[in-house]
């Protein structure tokens, strides 16, 4: 009995020694087959794992990101694989009764602090709504319900929560690598840090809560300054604007927001849950009614 519990040390050992030897050695300096490799078993701490970042890793080399850079990216010592995430994938709000779900989204706090933060940046979302035509309650409402007008936003590393997707919900782990591609693209693109960026338990980061792959393909550099910045609000509000244009089909000449119009299925592009759209049009109308008594 002693012997096996000596042997199991010893292999427990051995392997947290070679994973220890992977991240201590240096970055090798150009891509390789064997480079691939490397990076698999620095990153990978499971089956699935092996079997999606081997995709991931192949697609970051033929993007053209250096090999150094995905190096330090995977090697940081705050990834960790988070248990608790599959979990809230069980539970969404989305699933609660609508009257609950409402409570939390179309109430008094939320339409007090959207009058207040309406009255703070009013001209720059009359600014954002004139250029794309899209309504400015509309905007203001979405920033309400995703993270009340900037005061909550998650707590969740963006990272961590597409490592941890990866690795133990197999049934997501196409959609998953996507997400992680795109969020090494557009980290790289806009000068955010892999580690440093919060989010949702999914993935979902910033002002406007949108995942990478959207951020990637719907954000937008509205004040010109080079980066497209999720805690930004210039930018969060053209994103917005931008997303519902070009992904949701918004017409602009409408303000028609019954369910199953142009409109009401923009909303539910964003995120396709009946509760959120009910939601945000519900809120939306409690904010254009505030305001224009104000």
């Amino acid at each position: 009995m002693i012997s096996r519990l000596v042997i199991l040390l010893f292999l427990s050992c051995s392997f947290l020694m070679a994973d220890l030897d992977i991240k201590q050695a240096s970055a090798p300096s150009s891509w390789s087959d064997k480079a691939e490799e490397d990076l698999i078993s620095l990153i990978a701490k499971n089956d699935n794992g092996r079997k999606v970042y081997s995709r991931v890793i192949k697609r970051l080399r033929r993007s053209g990101v250096p090999l150094t850079y995905a190096w330090q990216v995977f090697s940081d010592p705050g990834i960790t694989i988070d248990e608790s995430i599959s979990e809230r994938f069980s539970r969404p709000a989305e699933k609660m009764e609508y009257s609950d779900y409402r409570r939390i989204f179309v109430n008094n706090q939320r339409i007090d602090g959207g009058v207040k933060f309406y009255a703070e940046h009013k001209d720059l979302l009359n600014l954002v709504s004139d250029k794309y035509g899209v309504d400015p309650y509309l905007i203001l409402s979405f920033v309400g319900v995703e993270t009340q007008y900037g005061l909550y936003t998650s707590t969740y590393s963006v990272f961590n929560s597409l490592h941890t997707i990866i690795h133990t919900m197999p049934r997501r782990d196409k959609w998953a690598e996507d997400e992680m591609v795109a969020w090494f693209m557009i980290c790289r693109l806009d000068g955010l840090g892999p580690h440093d960026v919060k989010g949702s338990y999914a993935g979902a980061f910033g002002y406007g809560q949108f995942m990478p792959t959207s951020f990637k393909q719907y954000a937008v550099d509205m004040d010109g300054d080079g980066s497209r910045e999720p805690y930004e609000w210039a930018d969060v509000f053209g994103s917005i604007a931008n997303y519902l244009l070009k992904r949701g089909n918004y017409q602009t000449d409408s303000l028609d927001f019954s369910e199953d119009s142009a409109n009401w299925r923009a909303v539910y592009k964003y995120n396709p849950s009946k509760n959120y759209v009910k939601a945000v049009l519900e809120l939306r109308a409690e904010l254009q009614t505030a305001i224009n008594k104000s």
